[in-house]
């Protein structure tokens, strides 16, 4: 464990209660509680809480944090991909992260050295967010959701070939198809796969209120509709959060087969707690070989752990002869919107 001031950290960050926090530009990083400025690295609940008195971050971050903390008023500073900010003699670039749209990671540079604060990333490609990028630095800060050797995922066309056998299966059992998916990033992306295939597709509205933002965006939902327009007829797919999976919208549906969409699918115990009858891995995570190579690719000295399994992580790469540690209150294992 790192000692109490952490010195790999300096000069670009440093941890406060609240969370990461960089000096030269007086803000947190995804802080866990309201602040007076939060860089956000994307908008999902548990790294975007409400009530901030300035949000800095993409665009489509933005966007979205204002879509769903409508009575927000507070200040905000857009910061486009590639776009340099420069402050107490250090520069801040935002990166795309791959997680979901408007996902940013942001590298801090100075005379003292680099650092890259991932956030929540994914080196794979989707239909709905820009591939994430790297970049050299000499630390690393990684978020870890699945740093163990057992969370190895299918290649994408391969998921996405199990999600439309699963719809298709379905449908010729005359079964609704529930596909339970987090309502932002993992939603919209499996409208836009069922959609390019041909299925029409039917949103909760969680995830359906976030369409006009994809759109400007320029990502298109062919074939989706709001679920207050009616619940899903023969041949439709209903697309919904887990946490709905126990609920009348669900359970109401008489002939249904609940497909769950998550990293923590290769979990067998997800099919009992969330009634699922299909499971599969569709993260918006890195899985334990693309958390490898992006610090294979980034190249640093030092490699900070933090979520998930981060100690474990960490372990493994002290063992490749690689200096790491875990962030020291920085452990949890979320669960929302993975």
């Amino acid at each position: 464990m790192l000692p109490d001031s952490e010195p790999s950290l300096a000069p670009h960050l440093e941890t406060r209660p609240a969370g990461l926090y960089a000096p030269a530009f007086e803000t947190y990083l995804d802080p866990s509680e309201p602040v007076p400025r939060a860089l956000l690295s994307h908008a999902h609940a548990d790294h975007a809480v409400e009530g901030h008195g300035e949000i800095w971050g993409t665009p489509e971050t933005l966007a979205f944090y204002r879509r769903r903390n409508p009575e927000w008023a507070g200040s905000e500073r857009k910061i486009s991909f590639g776009e340099s900010v420069e402050a107490g003699g250090a520069g801040l670039t935002l990166l795309s992260s791959g997680h979901i749209l408007g996902a940013a990671q942001a590298l801090f540079s100075s005379g003292a050295g680099s650092l890259l604060y991932t956030g929540d990333f994914k080196r794979r490609t989707s239909r709905t967010a820009r591939p994430a990028e790297t970049a050299r630095a000499s630390t690393l800060v990684i978020e870890t959701t699945f740093g163990l050797p057992v969370f190895r995922f299918p290649p994408r066309e391969r998921l996405e070939e199990r999600i439309l056998t699963a719809c298709r299966e379905a449908f010729a059992e005359g079964e609704t198809p529930v596909i339970l998916a987090y309502s932002l990033g993992k939603s919209q992306e499996a409208a836009a796969i069922l959609g390019e295939a041909g299925i029409p597709t039917v949103l909760h509205g969680a995830a359906w209120k976030l369409l006009p933002d994809f759109a400007v965006a320029g990502v298109a939902l062919p074939g989706a509709r709001p679920y207050e327009s009616g619940p899903p007829t023969r041949e439709e797919a209903l697309i919904t959060p887990p946490s709905t999976s126990r609920t009348s919208m669900v359970r109401g549906i008489k002939k249904r087969r609940v497909i769950y969409l998550s990293g923590w699918a290769m979990r067998s115990a997800s099919r009992a707690e969330l009634d699922a009858d299909v499971l599969i891995p569709m993260s918006d995570h890195a899985d334990f070989d693309d958390l490898l190579a992006h610090v294979r690719d980034v190249g640093p000295k030092r490699v900070l752990t933090h979520h998930g399994f981060a100690r474990e992580f960490a372990r493994i790469l002290s063992e490749k002869g690689i200096d790491a540690a875990a962030l020291p209150g920085r452990e949890e294992r979320p669960r929302d919107e993975t």
